[in-house]
């Protein structure tokens, strides 16, 4: 089978892995596999970028080049960037300024012709704000890439049927068509409230393509069958996140890593993972950091934290103390054998996010036997049963946090067992099986257009 992957960058945090080891996998069972990305920070033969610049202007190129070039890197040089984006596109600009979602990525066309060449067109993230160019994909040639090839979306958010934002933290006005949005700053942002027309604009698309979707948790799925997705949606099939447990595994000596890492062996030691959960305002929102604070803050147990992306990739490390505790702030690392030490030295991984899917996070932390502490939201109910393949407390009670940790840390025992309940778990949802299902939808979907065609 000939698959083209469709993601935002080949290098970053979990939704980013998900598709890159199914990419491993397939190459591995011999699938030929071309990704396209918006942003490429690999040397990868089989990984090309979409050629967004090469079809914009002259001058939106040269401009291009000079805004990222760092030399309007100073206090207020935000509003000169603005002025030369107007100046490189200004009936573009002008729609962002007016509120609308930004579909305009002309390199995307090129996916039509080398579409032709694969079975299965598998697209993950279509947007990418925090890319150079804001994003990479134009949402409006889905039609016309549907009708050429078996197109699956594998949804790992809202933000497909959504008037903006990735995670709407409850509101459910996505069902009626957004519109009077409640916080136009939820990522992906807007700068005026035009959801109902956004949305609209992607209802609209929806209904001149026809594609099939994956979701991981049942979470999603449950959002999915009642959104604007459904006008273009042939199947839907809930297919989990999976973890590399050749990757990810658990220690044979955990205090040893802790002494390799300088790691107090007389504490509690708590792990938290996330690319920006330090320095970016808004995934330290939604990753709920704040939360863990307070409930550290509280707390008379002393706990070591360890902040896996507390800092910039460049910074140093630092340490602060919070409450009774100590708090580990590391930069963020694509190095796994790091990551997999870092949380194979921890006895607790902490989730205490407002919104989530299906954190790949957890299942690693998982796969290496710490025992996972997460907010009860999203797809996290999939991963953790509460009180056998971890715990689980309610969204935003940093008080019930603060008390599930300090319980935890009280049995050593009981830590032990469900660290066990969660290695065998994580093994059950390893990337290699995860894939097989992946590949036998696909075959599925395969024998249904071959019979429609």
């Amino acid at each position: 089978m000939d698959i083209l992957q469709i993601l935002t960058e080949d290098k970053d945090g979990g939704a980013v892995r998900v598709p890159m080891y199914l990419r491993g996998e397939y190459k591995r069972l011999s699938h030929k596999v071309l990704v396209c990305v918006g942003r490429k920070r690999t040397q990868e033969e089989d990984i090309v970028e979409i050629p967004n610049l090469k079809y914009r202007n002259l001058l939106f190129r040269i401009i291009y080049r000079f805004i990222n070039s760092g030399a309007l890197s100073f206090r207020g040089g935000w509003r000169i960037k603005e002025f030369l984006k107007f100046l490189a596109d200004p009936t573009r600009q002008l729609r962002i300024w007016l509120g609308y979602e930004d579909f305009d990525f002309p390199g995307t066309k090129v996916l039509l012709n080398l579409v032709s060449k694969f079975d299965i067109l598998e697209c993950h993230n279509l947007y990418g704000f925090w890319l150079e160019d804001g994003g990479y994909f134009d949402l409006r040639l889905l039609p016309q890439l549907t009708k050429k090839i078996p197109t699956v979306l594998v949804v790992h958010d809202m933000w497909l049927f959504t008037g903006h934002c990735s995670y709407s933290f409850g509101c459910e006005r996505w069902k009626i068509g957004c519109g009077k949005c409640p916080d136009i700053n939820l990522a992906p942002p807007i700068r005026r409230d035009k959801s109902s027309e956004n949305l609209a604009i992607k209802k609209q698309i929806y209904q001149q393509s026809k594609f099939w979707v994956i979701v991981p948790s049942r979470w999603l799925y449950s959002m999915v069958t009642e959104s604007v997705l459904k006008d273009g949606m042939i199947d839907v099939r809930i297919i989990p996140n999976g973890v590399d447990t050749k990757l990810f595994f658990p220690p044979k000596d955990k205090g040893e890593l802790k002494r390799k890492f300088g790691f107090p062996e007389d504490k509690i030691i708590i792990s938290v993972s996330g690319k920006g959960i330090g320095v970016s305002r808004w995934v330290r929102y939604y990753k709920g950091i704040d939360i863990l604070m307070k409930a550290l803050e509280i707390s008379e147990k002393s706990f070591y934290v360890v902040l896996i992306g507390g800092v910039l990739e460049n910074q140093p490390q630092r340490i602060e103390r919070v409450g009774n505790s100590v708090v580990l702030y590391l930069p963020f690392t694509q190095d796994h054998s790091k990551v997999r030490e870092l949380l194979s030295a921890s006895d607790i991984y902490c989730q205490p996010s407002l919104a989530e899917n299906f954190p790949l996070a957890i299942l690693e932390a998982q796969a290496c036997g710490v025992v996972p502490v997460a907010s009860q939201v999203g797809g996290i109910t999939d991963i953790i049963e509460d009180g056998k393949t971890g715990f689980l407390f309610e969204p935003g009670n940093f008080e019930e946090l603060a008390r599930k940790l300090e319980i935890i840390s009280d049995k050593p025992k009981k830590l032990y067992e469900i660290s066990a309940n969660c290695i065998e778990h994580a093994r059950r949802l390893d990337i290699s099986e995860q894939a097989k299902n992946y590949l036998l939808f696909y075959e599925e979907i395969l024998k249904k257009a071959n019979k429609r065609s």
